[in-house]
């Protein structure tokens, strides 16, 4: 087994821990008895990148593609439930789901009109694409935090693993030649940066930032 294969063994390894890390979030709600106050973009929108990732998988026989997307995206769905349950303003996050179906639907109809050949690539344009797409979601909790002035909603461990993530993805996408995972991961670096700076800029109300130490804003009453 060569390095390479052993590398991307570790990223599918790697990738399967950081799909359950919404569960933190999902036992803070539970903790909370509500998820009002955070945002549920970062559980949609991901959901648009893997089934794209996955049609193209599916398109060109990647079968490290296939099964790591048909898993995130089940666990994903289950998270997408419970902050459902757990929200008590639940008519953004139909909204979004509707949007994501609308979007699915209108970039599969595109590609598939597209000659065999040349779909595959199409597809993995419109992959990358909603990768890109999909740090709008980011750029929103990067706007919602600088708005409250505090990082209360934004899970730091979260924020850590998607880093770290990213990161593994955009040396992957350079030692493979994938251009579309490459270019798409540099954004995702760019991005997934800043909320990290406003750890140190505006801590969390409270809770303490592990590693960093930052926070919480509010004092514990004695």
């Amino acid at each position: 087994m060569d390095l390479f294969s052993i590398y991307a063994i570790w990223l599918i390894a790697f990738s399967i821990v950081f799909t359950f890390l919404p569960i933190f979030a999902v036992l803070e709600w539970k903790k909370r008895g509500t998820a009002d106050g955070f945002s549920s973009v970062n559980l949609v929108l991901p959901c648009l990148m893997m089934i794209c990732w996955l049609r193209h998988g599916l398109m060109t026989g990647d079968k490290m593609n296939i099964y790591l997307n048909l898993f995130n995206l089940f666990f994903f769905s289950g998270y997408i439930f419970a902050f459902g349950y757990f929200q008590p303003k639940r008519q953004y996050l139909i909204a979004q789901i509707i949007g994501l179906i609308t979007l699915v639907y209108g970039i599969f109809n595109y590609v598939d009109k597209h000659d065999a050949d040349e779909a595959p690539e199409v597809m993995g344009a419109f992959a990358a694409g909603t990768q890109i797409f999909g740090l709008l979601g980011g750029l929103y909790e990067i706007k919602r935090a600088i708005s409250f002035k505090h990082t209360e909603y934004m899970p730091a461990i979260l924020q850590f693993a998607i880093w770290l993530l990213t990161l593994q993805w955009l040396i992957f996408g350079i030692w493979a030649g994938n251009q579309f995972i490459a270019i798409a991961n540099v954004a995702g670096i760019i991005v997934n940066t800043i909320p990290i700076i406003l750890y140190f800029i505006y801590p969390p109300l409270t809770w303490r930032v592990p590693i960093i130490g930052t926070g919480p804003q509010q004092k514990k009453k004695e």
